[in-house]
C-alpha cells in the first residue's frame, strides 16, 4: 500500500464532514417545566440552555395552558405553563391539559416523551400549597422523574438547607431531588449574591433522563461543563481502543490511512458534545499545532519505529504491540488535549472573556506535550470536582 499524508485541507474536510454526521446523532431531550407566574422559570431556563430557549416571542402555544419552546437545530424543546395561577379551576384545567401531553408523546417514539419534569416554587415565599402537593403526586403516577426547584434562593446558598427546604423534605413527595437554585447573580442591599445550584441541578437531570435524551441535554446545558468534558471523554475512551487495533495492524502505513480519519471524527465528536459550532478558523489553528507536535499525521509512524529500533530482535508481533501502545497514546492525549482546551473556551466565553486563536493553539500545544511527557490517562480534575463517574451516553 502507498503512503499517503493527508494535507490540512484532507482533514478539515473529513471533521466537516464527521460533524454533521454527529449532530444529526444527538437524539432529543423534552423537558417540561411548572410554576407560578413570577417564580422565575424563563430565567431558570435561559440559564441553563446556550440558545436561550425562553426568549419573549419564541414560544408556541400548544394549548391554553402550555408552550412550547424550541429553536431550530436545537434537540431541546421545553414545554412551559405560562401565567400558572393556582386558583383551582386553572390548577385542574392546566392538570387535565398537562396529562394529556404526557399520555399523547408517550404513544409516539422515546425521543418525542417527556423526559423529566421541573416543579419551581419560589424558596423566599417560602409556600406549598396541597394542591401542589396532589399535583406532584398525580405526576409520579405519570411516572415521569420530577425535580422540585426552589427558584430564587437568595437567603440559603448552595451548601446550606434552610427550614423550608427540610420541611419539603419531611413530606417525602415523591420527587426525585430536591434543589435549591438562584439562576442569576443579583444584589441584596449592598452585598451581591452569587448564583448557584445550576450545576447541580442539570447533573441531577442528567442522571435522570433515558439514553436519547442525554447527549443532546449535555450538547446544550452551559451549566456544568465538567459534565460535558466527562461525556466527551467516555467517546475518547472509545476511539483509544479502535486506535490500539489499528496500530496493531502489521500492513504497513496504514495507521496512518485509518487513524487519520478515526482521530478527526473523534474531534468532531467532542465538538458538538461541546455545543461548539464547526469554525474553521478555530479548526485550523487546531490542526496547525496538531501537524507540528505529531498527533494526526504521518509523523505518528516514525515515532512507532524509533520505538521499534529500541526493542533487540523485535519482529511482527513485538513491533505491532508497540504500534498499538503508541497509537492509543497519540490517541489518547489528542482527545485530552482537546477536551482541556475546549473546557477552557467555555468558561472564558460564559464569562464573557475570549481565547484567542494564537493562544488556543499555544495552550493546545503545551496540553498534549503534557499528557505525552506524563503518559497520564484522564483528565485534569479541578480541586472543587467531585470524584468523576460512570457516564453511559451511547
Amino acid at each position: 500500500m502507498a503512503e499517503r499524508d493527508f494535507s490540512l485541507d484532507d482533514i478539515l474536510t473529513k471533521i466537516s464532514e464527521a460533524y454533521k454526521n454527529a449532530e444529526t446523532k444527538v437524539g432529543q431531550c423534552n423537558v417540561l417545566v411548572i410554576g407560578k407566574t413570577g417564580v422565575g422559570k424563563s430565567t431558570l431556563i435561559n440559564a441553563v440552555f446556550r440558545a436561550r430557549l425562553a426568549e419573549t416571542g419564541v414560544g408556541r402555544p400548544i394549548t391554553q395552558g402550555i408552550r412550547q419552546y424550541t429553536k431550530e437545530n436545537c434537540p431541546i424543546t421545553v414545554y412551559d405553563t405560562p401565567g400558572l395561577e393556582l386558583d383551582a379551576e386553572q390548577i385542574q384545567q392546566v392538570q387535565l391539559e398537562i396529562a394529556e401531553l404526557i399520555e399523547d408523546k408517550r404513544l409516539l417514539p422515546v425521543k418525542e416523551h417527556i423526559h423529566v419534569v421541573w416543579y419551581c416554587i419560589n424558596h423566599e415565599a417560602h409556600r406549598f400549597e396541597d394542591i401542589e402537593e396532589d399535583w406532584i403526586k398525580t405526576l409520579y403516577l405519570k411516572e415521569v422523574p420530577v425535580i422540585l426547584i426552589l427558584t430564587q434562593a437568595v437567603s440559603v446558598d448552595e451548601e446550606e438547607r434552610s427550614d423550608f427546604i427540610f420541611f419539603l423534605e419531611k413530606k417525602n413527595l415523591p420527587v426525585s431531588y430536591v434543589i435549591p437554585v438562584l439562576a442569576e447573580s443579583k444584589r441584596v442591599g449592598r452585598y451581591p449574591v452569587e448564583s448557584y445550584g445550576l450545576k447541580r441541578l442539570v447533573e441531577a437531570t442528567f442522571e435522570l433522563l433515558p439514553e436519547v435524551a442525554r447527549k443532546a441535554f449535555v450538547k446544550e446545558q452551559m451549566a456544568s461543563i465538567n459534565l460535558k468534558a466527562e461525556a466527551a471523554f467516555k467517546y475518547v475512551t472509545g476511539y483509544v481502543a479502535s486506535s490500539a487495533l489499528v496500530g496493531a495492524a502489521p500492513i504497513p502505513f496504514a495507521d496512518s490511512l485509518i487513524l487519520v480519519p478515526m482521530q478527526t471524527t473523534m474531534l468532531a465528536h467532542i465538538s458538538v458534545i461541546f455545543g461548539m459550532p464547526f469554525d474553521k478558523a478555530f479548526i485550523s489553528t487546531i490542526l496547525s499545532a496538531i501537524f507540528g507536535t505529531g498527533g494526526v499525521t504521518a509523523s505518528g509512524r516514525f515515532i512507532v519505529t524509533n520505538l521499534i529500533k529500541m526493542v533487540p530482535g523485535a519482529g511482527t508481533v513485538i513491533g505491532g504491540a508497540i504500534a498499538a501502545s503508541t497509537a492509543a497514546t497519540l490517541t489518547l492525549a489528542l482527545g485530552l488535549a482537546y477536551i482541556e482546551l475546549l473546557k477552557r473556551y467555555m468558561k472564558a466565553k460564559i464569562h464573557g472573556e475570549t481565547i484567542s486563536l494564537s493562544d488556543s493553539s499555544r495552550i493546545f500545544i503545551d496540553l498534549y506535550k503534557g499528557y505525552m511527557q506524563t503518559g497520564s490517562r484522564t483528565l485534569k480534575q479541578e480541586e472543587t470536582a467531585p470524584p468523576p463517574r460512570e457516564i453511559n451516553i451511547e
